[in-house]
């Protein structure tokens, strides 16, 4: 899998067991830089190609885009779809006829509940799984105190409940030590998660990284 930027003739390669670090030191191009990656990944145009085997991925699709750490929640709602999605299908395979019944039981009490009023109600009865799922908060349990246990929750949950692969973060070298950047990568490794972080300051690399750096002056300098 290739990640490369048009018009600058930066092509980086995602290998397993390698996290790549950009680090550009220009503010114009830091900036253009990571523009269009939130573009993309919110599905709209940019400079970014995402290949897989010469063919071209969609980023919104295919990766995800994450300025601030601190802000990563395993209930947003594409997740959440998601999982509902999952949770019907389980229904519709296991508990078909209780839904159903469940069904029929929540729209009698709703008939003779309103019959008491002195209004004209209605009342939607084609009840749906997810809308008893949202009303009863279903949501996935997150307990993790420190940021490093947050971002790994959350890449677990991207990953098994939304299939994504691919990370980029910014600025990430400088949220955490070298001992939590480690056993990050370590989790990344192990879960074949490809994760590229971009930063507009370089700091040496450690174990696992493979860096690039744009210059003032947007000279490439492959380390």
């Amino acid at each position: 899998m290739k990640l490369i930027y048009i018009g600058y003739n930066l092509e980086m390669e995602l290998h397993e067991n390698q996290v790549i670090v950009l680090s550009i030191e220009n503010a114009k191009l830091y900036s253009e830089f990571l523009q269009n990656m939130w573009n993309q990944t919110q599905g709209k145009e940019g400079k970014w190609v995402l290949l897989d085997k010469e063919k071209k991925l969609k980023l919104s699709r295919e990766m995800e885009c994450i300025f601030n750490p601190f802000s990563l929640n395993c209930n947003d709602r594409k997740i959440l779809t998601k999982l509902y999605q999952e949770i019907k299908q389980q229904s519709d395979i296991f508990l078909q006829e209780e839904f159903m019944l469940l069904n029929a039981n929540i729209n009698q009490f709703l008939d003779r509940l309103l019959l008491q009023m002195p209004y004209a109600l209605k009342y939607n009865s084609a009840f749906q799984l997810p809308d008893l799922l949202k009303i009863f908060s279903v949501e996935i349990e997150c307990d993790e105190e420190t940021l490093l246990g947050q971002i790994v929750e959350y890449l677990w949950v991207m990953k098994k409940i939304c299939g994504v692969n691919n990370y980029v973060f910014v600025g990430l070298k400088q949220y955490l030590p070298i001992s939590e950047l480690e056993r990050l990568y370590e989790y990344v490794f192990y879960e074949k998660i490809n994760l590229i972080i971009i930063e507009s300051i370089y700091t040496p690399l450690i174990n696992g990284e493979k860096g690039w750096i744009i210059d003032k002056d947007l000279c490439i300098i492959d380390l």
